[in-house]
């Protein structure tokens, strides 16, 4: 008998049943019968009642209180309500019924293809395995991992037993449904040693290691697996298990993501917008430079299995922050991203990958307007070397190019190198990574208009390209299934590769170079988020962003001696272009919706 038979719940959220579903929900299921037989009579308060006698172990009564709820004027969904009726059918040993209830769940409805191997454990058992054959025949395409396991027990359910090795593959069977994976695992590896060419027992036995979260044991048995014979699904199967237990691209396995963001947001220093440089020179106490947001985004990401040790994956995503506060809308920013990646397995516990992509960012709400474009190329070199531990170097590339003359100084190379360590904690993985950065755009020339009637002209000349050194920390947690906590930090030390200075014209005609200095700055971040999955298809995240600037150039620095700022080279840190040491704060709200 099929001891795994599932039980699907579909219950009305709203009040007097709202403390009944909650005492369900959380296995009170004798507290959730009374509840729900004191609520006023309802089609919903009868299945809910239904489902309680259920998990009592009272199939009986719960198969009568499911047939009066299908019977009232506001009666369950039906496919679930077949769903359930066979559930308690087959308890009850009525197989032929069983199978006829879940047969009635109609094509496409979420839980048909689980319908379709209960029918067939029922028709089992109703004597009847030519039907069951059809039924595991009609659950087998595009079954998920464990439908393909439930459709590979039905299946050895009406192979007749001709030899030790398959009594102990249906011994396995038999004790990974009732979730005792060691006790499986033992019957599996029996079965392989009895049948050496039995690819489906190694399979099992690589299933059974992976639920005891016995990685490494997992691994060698499926591949030993697929060195075996198996059938189409059964090496189906086999990759899907592999992805789970692999890392890099091949860990989510063939797949498509489609997502959708919304929510508000405040930043408290807008002009500080850190995706791509923008001029903040001449900025002032009187000009507002916090503001709210509300932000935007899609995204779209295809992973391919191209074969055994290769994988790829393309990516879109777009985005649109808006700020409300008029002073700084024209900061407002516009992003789309497109990327294209391989990676290959070269060896069991090495991949190299690679990525090319492009960025393009526009800017403003009323002056929409390109900013800044760019191509980029990055590889990789990653060595897992425990189950737990993973090293990677990456070496990247960009061209940048600052779009029309406005943004012409954000034009120039990039040059990336990353080293990072990760290990993984059971729930929890951190990754520490060091990071070298040249970026090699631009200088930004401003000429404004002195108060000084000794001056014709001045004009500050602000370099954006810089060296960077940075250390950092990625942390992820996930105290329960539902929620995720994460933290990223980091401190970077830029040295600009250019002098900060002030050019001016004098009334004489003469052209002179004022306050000449060499900026370097030292910047950390702080991002911590929580995330909670409110539904298979809906999350919701709130995080907050931190971001400390401290440099030598900011029109707030007291020189102490004041000989230089008097001399000809004028450097006294009142004739600074910008206010480098600031500090930038950020809150977002966003909800996620991901098919």
């Amino acid at each position: 008998m099929w001891t795994g038979l599932l039980l699907l719940v579909a219950l009305a959220a709203g009040e007097p049943l709202e403390d009944a579903r909650e005492s369900f929900e959380a296995g009170r299921y004798v507290e959730a019968e009374q509840q729900a037989l004191q609520a006023p009579p309802s089609g919903a308060a009868l299945y809910l009642v239904g489902l309680a006698r259920f998990r009592l172990g009272r199939p009986a009564e719960a198969l009568e209180a499911l047939e009066a709820a299908g019977h009232a004027s506001d009666g369950p969904e039906p496919d679930a309500w077949n769903f359930n009726r066979g559930a308690c059918l087959y308890a009850l040993g009525r197989f032929a019924e069983a199978e006829e209830a879940f047969a009635r769940v109609r094509e496409g409805a979420p839980l048909a293809r689980v319908a379709w191997i209960n029918a067939g454990f029922a028709a089992f058992d109703a004597g009847a395995p030519d039907r069951a054959a059809q039924w595991a025949e009609r659950a087998s395409p595009d079954a998920s991992t464990a439908e393909a396991l439930q459709v590979e027990e039905l299946r050895a359910l009406l192979s007749p037993a001709v030899n030790e090795g398959d009594e102990a593959y249906r011994q396995g069977l038999a004790s990974f449904d009732a979730s005792r994976f060691d006790e499986a695992r033992a019957h599996f590896l029996r079965a392989a040693e009895r049948q050496p060419d039995s690819g489906r027992a190694r399979l099992m036995a690589g299933a059974s290691a992976w639920r005891l979260g016995s990685r490494a044991e997992a691994r060698e048995d499926l591949t030993a697996a697929l060195a075996l014979t198996l059938t189409p699904l059964d090496r189906a199967t086999a990759y899907q298990y592999l992805d789970l237990i692999s890392f890099g691209l091949r860990s989510s396995g063939p797949s498509l993501w489609v997502s959708a963001s919304v929510g508000p947001g405040f930043d408290s220093n807008v002009l500080q917008v850190g995706v791509a440089a923008r001029d903040v020179s001449g900025a002032n106490a009187d000009v507002v430079t916090a503001s709210p947001f509300a932000e935007a985004s899609v995204g779209i990401t295809a992973r391919f299995r191209l074969s055994d040790r290769l994988f790829a994956a393309l990516s879109y995503g777009g985005s649109q922050r808006a700020y409300s506060e008029s002073s700084v809308r024209d900061y407002s920013l516009q992003l789309h991203r497109a990327t294209a990646a391989a990676e290959w397995e070269a060896s069991c516990r090495v991949r190299v990958g690679f990525l090319a992509g492009g960025d393009i960012f526009f800017t403003g709400l009323a002056d929409f307007r390109g900013l800044q474009a760019s191509v980029n190329a990055n590889a990789w070199l990653a060595w897992d070397e425990t189950e737990h531990t993973s090293t990677r170097l990456d070496l990247g590339a960009a061209g940048k190019d600052g779009i029309g003359e406005e943004f012409a100084y954000l034009t120039g190379p990039r040059l990336d190198a990353t080293l990072s360590q990760e290990w993984r904690l059971g729930r929890a993985s951190i990754t520490a990574w060091y990071r070298y950065r040249q970026d090699r755009i631009g200088t930004l020339e401003q000429s404004f208009t002195s108060e000084d009637t000794t001056l014709v002209s001045q004009t500050y000349v602000i370099p954006f390209g810089f060296t960077g050194h940075a250390v950092g920390a990625s942390s992820r947690w996930q105290p329960l299934p539902w929620l995720t906590a994460s933290l990223d930090t980091d401190v970077e030390w830029r040295r600009y590769l250019e002098d900060n200075a002030l050019r001016v014209v004098t009334a004489g005609g003469a052209t002179e170079t004022w306050d000449v200095r060499r900026r370097h700055d030292t910047r950390f971040v702080l991002i911590p988020s929580v995330s909670a999955r409110l539904s298979s298809h809906l999350r919701l995240t709130a995080r907050y962003e931190l971001l400390v600037n401290r440099s030598n150039i900011d029109t707030r620095l007291t020189d102490d001696d004041p000989a230089p700022c008097e001399g000809a080279e004028h450097l006294c840190h009142a004739y600074d272009a910008t206010n480098g040491n600031y500090e930038k704060h950020g809150v977002m709200l966003q909800l996620e919706a991901v098919w």
